[in-house]
């Protein structure tokens, strides 16, 4: 009994086809399934390489995000600095400039939808 692990979790999206490519083209996540509905929903689920599903995009209806800016998802990077200067060249929303927190490096970008995003490199 009790909590075995955590699955995933769902963000909202306007337009999948433009969250994937967020997500799996300039994040490097890879697409693990789609389901196109009858009814009209979309789903698609995506992960890091070699990670179980971590983030499941819905496409449904009057798109609506999430009210609070403060929530975010959190993902582990590599060459912070990099990162976040390639994801600028692309016209990425970067919330927060990298800063330091003891050990590790923290980003804060926004995804097409706006929802935050926290990038981390523990260093």
């Amino acid at each position: 009994m009790g909590v075995k692990r955590f699955l995933h979790v769902k963000l909202d999206v306007a337009d999948i086809d433009r969250s994937v490519a967020f997500y799996c083209d300039l994040l490097g996540f890879e697409q693990v399934v789609r389901y196109d509905r009858n009814d009209g929903v979309t789903i698609v689920q995506v992960a890091a390489a070699g990670s179980p599903v971590g983030i499941e995009l819905w496409r449904e209806g009057d798109h609506v995000g999430l009210a609070n800016d403060r929530l975010h998802v959190a993902l582990e990077a590599t060459d912070l600095v990099a990162t976040v200067e390639q994801l600028r060249v692309t016209g990425v929303t970067i919330e927060r400039e990298v800063f330091w927190i003891g050990h590790e490096q923290i980003a804060f970008i926004r995804d097409p939808d706006g929802y935050l995003i926290e990038l981390n490199e523990i260093v």
